[in-house]
């Protein structure tokens, strides 16, 4: 199952849930989807600050891990919204979800979904997401030998993505 369809069942998931949507550890959104008829507090840049303060302190709070257990979620709390984001494979599941609803039953019930679907998630997002100024400029990099975590890191991608993109433009 590929993200965009992931975030689409999440969404179904839940009538609370506002938007469901897969990040890269960057922080970099890939696949979303919004609920008709939603509001949209946050846009444009703040949108994008959002997700990758997101995905550094889930990676950041991955450290405790052996002191405290698997992560399951993070949850901010706002007079709108809760935001949540909780760790799936190599990626983050984010959501917005209205300000009303049980954040600890609605994490259980998208981990129970998320452990039944696992073994059919692909993630990774497509090659037509990367443009092709940035896929010319993997080409490059790769070309002059620098190895697949660095470029990961130069281009903002997954470092799995760019060993994906690598094997279409041999």
């Amino acid at each position: 199952m590929k993200a965009e369809q992931f975030a689409k069942n999440v969404l179904a998931l839940n009538p609370q849930i506002r938007f469901a949507g897969v990040t890269e550890k960057s922080g970099h959104l890939h696949a979303g989807t919004m609920r008709d008829g939603t509001e949209e507090y946050l846009k444009g840049r703040n949108t994008e600050i959002s997700f990758a303060q997101s995905a550094y302190i889930v990676d950041l709070r991955k450290m405790f891990t052996q002191e405290l257990g698997s992560l399951k979620a993070v949850t901010y709390i706002y007079g709108k919204v809760k935001l949540v984001s909780i760790p799936v494979k190599e990626h983050i599941l984010v959501l917005s979800t209205e300000a009303g609803i049980n954040t600890d039953d609605l994490v259980e019930k998208i981990i129970e979904y998320i452990k039944s679907v696992e073994s059919e998630l692909s993630l990774y997002p497509p090659s037509n997401v990367v443009n092709e100024e940035k896929k010319e400029a993997l080409r490059n990099l790769h070309h002059s030998g620098i190895s697949e975590e660095l470029i990961a890191e130069q281009l903002d991608l997954d470092v799995n993505t760019v060993k994906m993109l690598i094997t279409e433009i041999k």
